[in-house]
């Protein structure tokens, strides 16, 4: 399962270069948060190998979700469903790597609520690797993404969209 224990998958030396799939890319514009729309976000899936990670899916919104002007609140059971199916799919290559949403900034940043969403996740999570992602989608095709690891959440400046 998705959930069992962490192992030699290790973030330590940050220098593991992180890859956006072209398709996650127009699902961020898809929900980039234009005028008068309410936040946007889901999980992110892909593969983590030893040089590289791959985000490779982002999940959209669902019914379930909560959403407003100013935040989003995933669902949890929806989310887990899809990260189980996606791992028992891919047999167990594709994984839980984070959380996206959206802001209504060109320049985004994490709020607090961000911050201890993301420090909760990857404190709760039981997973094979030592690090979650979080991207938030700003307007204009911009993004600010972190990595949250035991240290905290760091701020990553090179990513590739491929």
């Amino acid at each position: 399962m998705p959930n069992e224990g962490r192992s030699k998958l290790d973030s330590a030396d940050l220098k593991r270069a992180l890859r956006i799939s072209e398709k996650v890319r127009r699902i961020f514009e898809k929900y980039e948060q234009k005028e008068g729309l309410n936040e946007a976000g889901g999980i992110l899936l892909g593969n983590v190998a030893e040089d590289y990670v791959e985000i490779m899916d982002a999940t959209t919104p669902s019914r379930f979700d909560l959403r407003n002007f100013f935040s989003f609140v995933r669902a949890r059971i929806p989310a887990q469903l899809r990260i189980n199916k996606a791992w028992k799919k891919s047999t167990g290559t594709k994984i839980y790597l984070g959380e996206w949403h959206t802001h209504r900034e060109v320049n985004p940043s994490p709020s607090m609520d961000d911050r201890q969403m993301i420090a909760k996740a990857f404190k709760e999570t039981k997973m094979e690797i030592d690090f979650l992602y979080l991207i938030i989608v700003g307007v204009n095709g911009t993004y600010w993404i972190g990595r949250q690891t035991k240290k905290g959440l760091i701020k990553v400046d090179d990513f590739e969209i491929s």
